[in-house]
């Protein structure tokens, strides 16, 4: 934990609101600035019904092992600015990581020109231009992919939207979706690895690797 707080001292702002994911968490990381046990508390709390469900759909699809933690931090660039990702929910499975973040986007969630963007269109009519949540994973991706190099173990991200605030368009890529879509889309991956791989991956050999090598692991 020393060593975590350490590396967000030296992050800036703007890399914390990035890695909140959510528009109403700006007003909450601007109040919890000056604590950084306070702010990764919250937002681990915020995690919890996420990390709930997904824990109880893996149960239904498998009898075998998987973990899953709330508020990893991985410290993917180190010597940077911004050399820590946050990540809401990771899961550990028998067919590959998972990194899911939860967003709290208000409105219509629309493609763009731009696969890194993404178009929201308000109640009002106001149009803004967020960032993909597929793109703002990419570093913890490369990351976990890099760790995980060894294994042959796919590493996918996943953004989950609240259907009270917001309204997926259904253009937009498959792993953007609501909770009640998060079965489904685990189901698919794991016909998929079944597919291609001869064998299941060690969840439990995995997370201890991705243990080690992690800032902050997060809580269970």
């Amino acid at each position: 934990m020393k060593q975590a707080k350490t590396l967000f001292s030296v992050a800036n702002k703007d890399a914390h609101c990035a890695a909140a994911c959510s528009h109403e968490l700006v007003p909450d990381f601007t109040r919890l600035a000056g604590d950084r046990d306070g702010w990764m508390a919250h937002r681990r709390r915020l995690s919890l019904p996420l990390s709930k469900t997904l824990a109880a759909l893996l149960r239904t699809m498998s009898d075998r092992a998987f973990v899953v933690r709330r508020g990893v931090m991985l410290e993917h660039a180190p010597g940077t600015r911004n050399p820590v990702t946050w990540v809401d929910c990771l899961a550990v499975t028998e067919f590959g990581v998972f990194v899911i973040d939860r967003y709290d986007w208000t409105g219509t969630v629309k493609r763009s020109l731009d696969d890194d963007e993404l178009l929201v269109h308000d109640k009002v009519g106001v149009v803004s231009v967020q960032t993909s949540p597929l793109r703002r994973a990419k570093p913890a991706l490369r990351h976990l992919r890099a760790i995980l190099a060894e294994y042959d173990c796919p590493v996918q991200s996943v953004a989950i939207f609240a259907p009270s605030h917001c309204a997926l368009d259904p253009a937009l890529p498959e792993a953007i979706l609501y909770p009640s879509e998060l079965l489904h889309f685990m189901r698919t991956r794991l016909n998929r690895f079944r597919a291609s791989h001869l064998q299941h991956l060690d969840p439990v050999r995995l997370a201890a690797h991705l243990e080690v090598r992690c800032v902050d692991w997060g809580k269970s």
